[in-house]
């Protein structure tokens, strides 16, 4: 698992349940046959002995042609002659009722374990066949198998979820011990454990502890993570790991106390010194940047790590880092300024280019960040900005702590500040404050608190002169807004 970019095993896979997911696209005699094909899969296969329950919904895509997925819930702990049986069913029904123009493809899902409904039966029962050999065992909470490609070509993946993290590795070594024996070369492999239980679940939830043959994130990185699962476990025989991605090449692990992620660094590295060891601790959290195609190296992170030591002092509850940015949440104004000034005074240097420290992620628009605050009714302050521009976003920020919630974010791409006013009687103050300090070039963003949509102008300092932005389409200047716009353009434009 690597921290910022998602990936799921399954979604609420539970250990008593069968489910089968069937899709049917084509035509019948039925105007809305989505609608229509729902009703008779629900009949249909209501009917298979075992079955529990069965629950339809069908999309009409054209007159006469639809798509229907179907859920399919089987009584509770069937032997496997009986999952058999219910499997050869389901893709009986498939088979006799598919037609000239008709396709049909489905899953099943049996006390956890997904796999998809082949047409043939003996393609099943090789699906079956190592399915079972998980069914059963109270150490699994289930998974998701599917077979290789008939062909040979590739494909095919066992993928584990481990009811207790000390049987991450039991978990891992049970998977590639079947696909060994099952002939299952070309598929992949993993093994995973979720604090959150299974009914809890989000698709897009992480799991806590992973071990794959592949590495997240890279299409083309597949081998024996045999040295970093003897590094995992030299650290975890040590310290206390919260948190763990083992794979190829790879291993990102996240431990209790930052104080002894030296130590686990230098065990891990030990055990697997040709592995990218990444390691972190406590409140300090190494991300891997959203939408990046290349996974950092660990040395890519030394100029956030060497940042994030500053940043962890009082009042610092979170830091999250990239190899080219901090995020440091911290709620208290002033230790928001005196946090910001201590990661200004340690010089800043690349790869790293944002600084983020406030009691919230920084959103994308300082206007954003204070619709943001001002719903929760807090004093807020916020400040944020490229190394070379930080010192502006502090000045700003210190001029702001007396406007709240408000925040400021000084880059070359976006130099943006936020402040909220109790009325337009703080216009002249606000002004004072700002004059001195606030950057040409800004987007002033000003709400008059309690006063809504209406109550807010955006502004921008251009050669030292504020101007209103125009409207966007849908927006009306108000009464509020005309005099808050009025009242700040004449007093900085005087």
């Amino acid at each position: 698992m690597l921290w910022g970019r998602r990936r799921t095993l399954t979604a609420a896979i539970t250990a008593t349940t069968l489910t089968a997911v069937l899709l049917l696209t084509g035509c019948s005699a039925q105007v809305d046959a989505g609608s229509a094909g729902a009703v008779e899969a629900e009949r249909e296969l209501s009917g298979i002995d075992g079955v529990r329950s069965v629950r339809g919904s069908g999309t009409n895509n054209l007159p006469f042609a639809g798509t229907v997925s179907v859920v399919v819930t089987a009584d509770d702990d069937l032997s496997d002659a009986q999952l058999l049986r219910v499997t050869h069913e389901v893709g009986r029904w498939i088979a006799d009722a598919s037609g000239q123009g008709t396709t049909y493809s489905g899953s099943m899902e049996a006390d956890g374990f997904d796999f998809p409904v082949r047409r043939h039966a003996s393609e099943n029962e090789e699906l079956l066949s190592v399915v079972d050999r998980f069914r059963g065992d109270d150490r699994w909470l289930g998974g998701r198998v599917s077979a290789p490609e008939p062909s040979g070509t590739g494909g095919g993946r066992i993928a584990l979820a481990v009811r207790h993290p000390g049987d991450l590795v039991r978990g891992w070594e049970a998977v590639r011990k079947t696909m060994a024996s099952s002939g299952w070369e070309t598929a992949t492999a993993s093994a995973s454990w979720w604090q959150t239980p299974p009914e809890e679940r989000l698709p897009s939830d992480d799991a806590e502890l992973q071990i794959t043959d592949h590495v997240p994130g890279s299409d083309d990185t597949v081998g024996d993570p045999s040295v970093e699962i003897a590094a995992y476990e030299r650290v975890t025989a040590a310290h206390e790991v919260t948190r763990a991605s083992v794979a190829p090449g790879r291993i990102h692990l996240h431990l209790t106390d930052l104080d002894d992620v030296r130590d686990a660094t230098a065990l891990a590295r030990q055990a697997a010194p040709d592995a990218q060891v990444i390691v972190d601790g406590g409140i300090v959290t190494k991300d891997v940047p959203q939408g990046d195609d290349d996974l950092p190296d660990a040395a890519d992170y030394d100029e956030a790590d060497r940042l994030a030591a500053v940043a962890v002092r009082p009042g610092v509850t979170a830091v999250s880092v990239t190899p080219t940015g901090l995020r440091v949440t911290v709620d208290d104004p002033d230790e928001v300024l005196a946090t910001a000034t201590a990661l200004a005074a340690a010089a800043p240097a690349d790869p790293v280019t944002s600084i983020r420290v406030g009691p919230q992620e920084a959103a994308d628009g300082a206007g954003d960040a204070a619709d943001q605050d001002i719903a929760s009714n807090a004093d807020r302050l916020s400040v944020s900005g490229s190394p070379e521009m930080l010192d502006a976003s502090i000045q700003v920020g210190t001029q702001l702590r007396g406007f709240p919630p408000a925040s400021s974010e000084q880059f070359d791409t976006n130099e943006s500040v936020a402040a909220t006013l109790s009325d337009v009687e703080q216009v002249p103050a606000f002004v004072e404050a700002l004059r001195p300090v606030l950057p040409d070039g800004t987007g002033l963003h000003v709400r008059l608190a309690g006063r809504g949509t209406g109550g807010t102008t955006q502004l921008t300092l251009r050669n030292g002169v504020l101007t209103a932005e125009p409207l966007r389409n849908g927006e009306e200047r108000g009464t509020d807004r005309t005099d808050l716009e009025r009242a700040l353009q004449d007093a900085w434009n005087r």
